[in-house]
C-alpha cells in the first residue's frame, strides 16, 4: 500500500521553500497590514498586562482591608 501523491503533499509543502514564497507574495498582505497586526498585538499584550495589575492591585487592596 504505497502513499498517493495526495496523501505525501502536504508533507512535503510545509518545507517547499520557493511554494512559500509564492503564496507569500500573492497573499496580498503588503507592509503596513503587517505593521498594523503587530501594533494590535503589542495593544492586546498591553491591555493584558494592565488587567492583570489592576486585579493584582484590587486583591492586594482587599486583603489589607
Amino acid at each position: 500500500m504505497g502513499r498517493s501523491d495526495e496523501e505525501t503533499s502536504w508533507l512535503d509543502d510545509a518545507f517547499d521553500e520557493k511554494k512559500a514564497a509564492r503564496e507569500e507574495a500573492s497573499s496580498g498582505m503588503g507592509g503596513g497590514m503587517k505593521v498594523a497586526l503587530g501594533a494590535g498585538c503589542l495593544a492586546a499584550l498591553v491591555l493584558i498586562v494592565v488587567l492583570v495589575g489592576l486585579a493584582l492591585a484590587s486583591l492586594a487592596a482587599l486583603a489589607s482591608a
